[in-house]
């Protein structure tokens, strides 16, 4: 039930709209509010707005990502990051003009840092082109760490 409970939310997720007239612009001013609203998509489980944050140097994903693979990308990418609250550790440069921000994410009790790149697209506008996955993987667990093999 639980599961049903979760996919129900996710429906609704993809299922929000903007506002009518309301004119939602691709990517982020600077790098810090790209990071900003890719977690913020994540934690509302907003599809629709993290496609519109999510990218590459051409783009936002939802123009530059094969569209029968988006959404489960996208899927994915919200249960790892699946988060009560989140703090920018640090920021530094990398190759190609690219910024990287190593983000700690908090959800209960744990508490789990990984790397985010960002990178600028179109319009000057930045994007959050990764995000170390692996990581996160306990918070997509629910908590509950997996048996490993030695």
């Amino acid at each position: 039930m639980h599961r049903f409970a979760a996919l129900a939310l996710l429906v609704l997720a993809a299922c929000h709209s903007a506002p009518r007239g309301a004119v939602i612009q691709p990517g982020a001013p600077t790098p810090a509010v790209a990071i900003e609203r890719f977690l913020g998509a994540a934690k509302s489980q907003d599809l629709q707005a993290l496609s519109m944050i999510w990218g590459t140097e051409k783009g936002p994903a939802r123009d530059v990502v094969d569209k029968s693979q988006i959404e489960k990308r996208e899927l994915i990418m919200m249960c790892y990051l699946n988060h009560d609250t989140y703090r920018v550790k640090s920021e530094g440069l990398a190759p190609e003009g690219k910024r990287v921000f190593n983000v700690e994410l908090q959800r209960g009790q744990m508490a789990r840092t990984t790397a985010f790149t960002t990178v600028q697209g179109p319009a000057s506008r930045y994007y959050v082109e990764s995000v170390a996955l692996e990581p996160l993987a306990d918070l997509c667990a629910g908590g509950v760490s997996s048996p490993r093999a030695p």
